[in-house]
């Protein structure tokens, strides 16, 4: 049997075997990949950590790597768009610290990515490659219906891939991360949860099935003003879901030089990248419902006067 139909039989015949597992190591083998891939364009807001000193270096690339390397990946950062019309088999997963239409100009200026690329890109996620998002990675790609909550095929390609769309935002301040599931190590050890200062995203269309490993509880958030996007239950910061073949990962957190430059979440970026790259295993059971069963709960007072933001 050709390597090629013996990856294929074994992925019809493990289908209910935990995602980022295996299988997911053996089509990066297949795929030949040793490195990673960190895009950074903004075609909207660009973010403090990845903006580039005069070398070329960014704040958040530069931990990416160091962290990649300790597990045996080389890392390239690029702003480029173009890079996706060129061989992605290089490369074992993406991860993504972007913002905007990244096919289209402005923001920071750089090469957009063409159709080609944005098609070959979603495609070598179903085929296997692993995709890690942070940040403003879900205001990218945005479905454009503002504060409306959409049906999970009404949203953008992108949207579905990554499991969620950033709507607004408030101030920044201090929240409580719950954690919900034993994957990552360094969930682990901040079991049951954490307090953490950020700037949070307040996203929408979730996807049903997704893993959620942590989320954001609202209960004793600021809600006054503008902060009235945080008046709703629970919702997801941290999550998982399976994309064909491929495992797509979200965490919300990274607004900050400090969250990449002080250590304290080295642990965190390190289980991400490891759960995108196969090397840790994640439950495909689908627990959005059972842990977050408000998610999609939007006040309908945000539509009036409320601006939807993307710094």
């Amino acid at each position: 049997m050709r390597r090629r139909d013996f990856l294929t039989s074994t992925v019809l015949s493990a289908a209910t075997t935990p995602f980022a597992s295996t299988l997911s190591k053996l089509f990066a083998a297949e795929n030949g990949g040793k490195k990673l891939l960190f895009f950074t364009r903004s075609q909207g807001f660009e973010h403090s950590p990845i903006k580039e000193d005069s070398e070329g270096n960014c704040i958040a690339g530069n931990v990416v790597k160091r962290l990649a390397k300790e597990i045996g990946y080389e890392v390239d950062v690029t702003k480029d768009g173009t890079v996706f019309d060129g061989d992605l088999s290089q490369y074992a997963a993406f991860i993504f610290y972007t913002s905007g239409n990244l096919d289209q100009e402005g923001g920071d200026g750089r090469k957009p990515m063409t159709q080609e690329g944005v098609q070959k890109f979603l495609e070598s996620i179903q085929n296997g490659t692993g995709f890690l998002g942070f940040h403003s990675a879900t205001d990218t790609w945005r479905s454009g219906t503002g504060m409306k909550v959409d049906a999970f095929f009404d949203t953008t390609p992108y949207v579905r891939m990554i499991g969620g769309e950033f709507i607004v935002h408030g101030d920044q301040q201090e929240a409580t991360v719950e954690i919900h599931d034993d994957s990552l190590p360094s969930l682990v050890k901040r079991k049951p949860s954490y307090r953490l200062h950020e700037e949070w995203y307040a996203n929408k269309n979730f996807a049903p099935d997704m893993r959620v490993l942590a989320s954001l509880q609202t209960a004793d958030m600021k809600t006054e003003g503008h902060n009235k996007c945080y008046d709703r239950p629970a919702f997801p910061c941290i999550w998982a879901r399976k994309e064909k073949k491929g495992t797509a990962l979200y965490c919300a957190m990274g607004h900050k030089d400090e969250w990449w430059q002080n250590g304290e979440h080295d642990d965190l970026i390190s289980d991400l990248i490891k759960a995108a790259l196969g090397m840790i295993e994640i439950s495909t059971e689908p627990n959005l419902t059972r842990v977050c069963p408000g998610a999609n709960m939007l006040q309908n007072s945000w539509i009036k006067g409320l601006v939807n933001t993307s710094d």
